[in-house]
């Protein structure tokens, strides 16, 4: 993958997936009738999923869970995943905010039984640690312009700002398609095939697995069940070939420095030195 791929669409900050996902065209468009419509309005649908995801691993408030029901509604119209999103829209909706927050802090962040960061999964110790996985992700971003929120910096492989940078990518996708540039769609179906298979693919599924394991709430269950089938259905949609990790032996981000979750609001991130005071 090279900086070409900058050119599909000016550039971009990538979102940090703590704002509500706004529902995206797929929801407005006219039914599509030629084949390039079809595949533009696919290529848009797949683009709010990932947004879906990438807000839905998020710190949840109430209006944020009924945002992310809302948008999994919208995209669940003909897919082969529709009683997947529409378990999840369900849980969404029926999700008790504070008892949602509070499993997240126990999931995610201060017990971190399930570290959603890519780096804290491997088969085997990372020989080139965090600086190298990090570096790689960045260069994905940067080829397409973007680059992750100043706001939470060192946060390139939390599973959020992944699937938010596929989503960038099927927009670039959509893009591409609507203006006949054959160039700019075949750098982005590169791209998410490499991304797919190089890092999103390879840990997706066994990070979703742990936390349908840990966790009694059937939102976190049913958002781990729609994670593992989108990605499964993406992998074989674009043709990517991951070689999917099975533990959680890589660096781990909450024992390798004091960490606090880089998506949850700023008002939860408390100050390392009030605890020592």
């Amino acid at each position: 993958m090279n900086a070409s791929g900058a050119a599909v669409l000016p550039p971009a900050v990538l979102p940090p997936a703590v704002l509500p996902p706004a529902v995206l065209p797929p929801a407005v468009l006219p039914p599509a009738v030629h084949p390039e419509e079809q595949q533009v309005a696919r290529a848009l649908m797949r683009a709010a999923v990932y947004r879906l995801l990438g807000g839905a691993w998020a710190y949840p408030t109430p209006s944020h869970l009924e945002d992310l029901a809302a948008l999994a509604e919208s995209v669940a119209v003909d897919s082969p995943l529709a009683p997947v999103f529409a378990a999840f829209a369900s849980a969404a909706r029926g999700a008790d905010a504070e008892a949602t927050a509070q499993e997240y802090v126990f999931l995610f962040d201060r017990e971190a039984r399930c570290p959603p960061y890519e780096g804290a999964w491997g088969d085997a110790p990372q020989m080139a640690g965090k600086s190298a996985l990090l570096a790689d992700i960045a260069g994905f971003y940067a080829a397409f312009g973007l680059e992750p929120s100043a706001v939470h910096p060192d946060a390139e492989d939390h599973i959020a700002p992944e699937c938010e940078f596929m989503s960038a990518l099927c927009l670039k996708e959509a893009y591409a398609l609507a203006e006949g540039m054959t160039e700019g769609l075949e750098v982005t179906g590169r791209a998410q095939a490499s991304f797919l298979g190089e890092h999103l693919g390879r840990w997706a599924e066994t990070f979703a697995g742990a936390v349908k394991e840990a966790t009694p709430l059937p939102y976190y269950g049913v958002l781990a069940d729609l994670l593992i089938a989108w990605v499964r259905e993406e992998i074989a949609g674009v043709g990517a070939d991951p070689q999917r990790v099975v533990g959680r032996f890589g660096y781990d981000p909450v024992q390798e420095e004091a960490f606090t979750c880089p998506m949850a609001p700023a008002s939860l991130q408390e100050d390392p030195q009030d605890e020592t005071a």
